[in-house]
């Protein structure tokens, strides 16, 4: 359905107030919306709640007249996952941004959903302390689109996952009843593991509305190793790295085309990151740059390490193009870099531009892949997934779609999940969403 301003008026505005309530065509907010919606009607109308009351509210009003919801704060990874369709109306979390509480002696803070990462990061670093995760579009990104989406970076090397830092979580149901798990403390086992179940549901199991998060102190100092050789070469090297007592803060495997020109020559690089002490992070250097005596590298401390990290990130989150497919996938660790160099390779035969970064300790990665005209004809990026998605299953791994042209996400399965818990998922999806308002159709199997 398409809600009137009339509908609006008499549910919406006596809860949040008529600021609170736009017209869609008034901000740019989900601009361009055809990389987000499958198909017209698109929603006319976006509702900010400032408090948690507020969305509550909005959120029980909404499972009253079973309307279909579009949740998200600051939209940076709309794009991803699967096109939706029938929205009737947006509900932006921005608004809820507030600093809830920070246990600076115990290293942990609540925020608010809507507060950004960038923000946040900004407030801690006051008192030399911060959230450890590097992910994409990290300007942009709010701490609940960050665990809807499970989106962590490199840092999890040394940290561990998005999952593994959050350590309490509130949210609203789709009936609008506010529901929490977990605390405030790090040593916290109360009640069912909901946070787990929430991080990386892309929103439709219910909105997250306030998050406690773990925090680190900043390092002292930091800097890069990065080296560049043969397949073989940085297989070995990265095994020896990964079974060495070193302790780095991130071990990234990566397609020579995402380096600057000039920086290390090789079929593959690797890039290791040493967070700690400065006497520490020197003789942590010295031994990598020992083991991989004879090949090309180079050494990156204070700005340029800070700026080869920035440039590495907005390499492969860029702004949504029409002629770019960017897949988040995973291999088993062992077979790294014999994937990565599978795929530049492919790229090089298909005369695609393409960047490849693994997290060599997970095995997990991102590819980014361009061609122009892509947008206009799917066939070939379709082909692209097909042949790519093969190679990571075979490797006993996993290729998601994260963002892609329209035209292409719907030509294939975004997802291919090729698990057997799918049925889990909806059983899950029912009990939490029983009119399936939240979300619809981004996740795995339409959910």
């Amino acid at each position: 359905m398409v809600l009137s301003t009339a509908a609006l008026s008499q549910q919406l505005i006596p809860i949040v107030g008529p600021e609170q309530v736009l017209l869609l065509s008034e901000t740019a907010l989900l601009s361009p919306s055809e990389q987000i919606f499958d198909q017209a009607p698109l929603p006319t109308h976006i509702v900010y709640p400032r408090t948690q009351p507020e969305l509550a509210a909005v959120m029980a009003v909404a499972h009253q007249q079973r309307w279909r919801l579009l949740v998200c704060g600051q939209a940076s990874k709309l794009h991803w996952g699967g096109l939706t369709q029938q929205i009737d109306l947006v509900v932006c979390t921005q608004r809820l941004n507030r600093v809830v509480a920070h246990a600076t002696g115990d290293l942990t803070v609540t925020v608010e959903a809507g507060l950004s990462l960038a923000t946040l990061q900004a407030e801690l670093a006051t008192f030399r302390q911060y959230v450890a995760l590097d992910p994409a579009y990290p300007q942009t990104a709010t701490l609940g689109g960050l665990i809807a989406t499970r989106d962590g970076g490199s840092l999890r090397h040394r940290y561990g996952s998005l999952r593994d830092m959050c350590i309490g979580i509130t949210f609203m149901r789709a009936d609008g009843q506010s529901a929490k798990a977990g605390g405030r403390v790090v040593k916290n086992v109360a009640g069912y593991d909901l946070m787990k179940l929430m991080t990386g549901a892309f929103g439709t199991l219910g909105v997250i509305s306030e998050v406690t998060l773990r925090l680190y102190p900043l390092p002292e100092a930091s800097s890069t190793v990065v080296v560049g050789g043969t397949e073989s070469q940085i297989t070995e090297l990265t095994r020896t790295l990964l079974r060495s007592t070193l302790t780095p803060m991130a071990v990234d495997l990566l397609s020579p085309a995402v380096l600057p020109p000039g920086t290390v020559d090789g079929e593959l690089a690797l890039a290791v990151r040493f967070q700690s002490l400065e006497e520490s992070v020197v003789a942590q250097c010295d031994r990598i740059l020992q083991q991989a005596q004879g090949l090309s590298s180079i050494t990156l401390s204070a700005d340029p390490d800070i700026d080869f990290w920035q440039q590495l990130t907005q390499q492969f989150w860029q702004t949504p193009q029409s002629s770019a497919l960017v897949c988040k996938f995973g291999v088993l660790p062992a077979q790294s870099s014999q994937f990565l160099a599978q795929f530049d390779r492919y790229c090089q035969q298909q005369k695609i531009d393409g960047w490849g970064r693994i997290y060599a300790g997970s095995g997990t990665g991102v590819l980014r892949l361009e061609q122009e005209g892509i947008g206009k004809d799917p066939s070939p990026g379709v082909e692209w997934i097909r042949e790519l998605r093969s190679h990571c299953q075979n490797a006993q791994g996993f290729l998601t779609v994260l963002d892609a042209p329209p035209a292409l996400k719907r030509s294939l399965d975004v997802w291919g999940y090729p698990g057997n818990a799918l049925a889990s998922m909806k059983q899950l999806k029912q009990q939490f969403d029983p009119h399936n308002i939240l979300n619809p159709d981004r996740f795995v199997g339409g959910i």
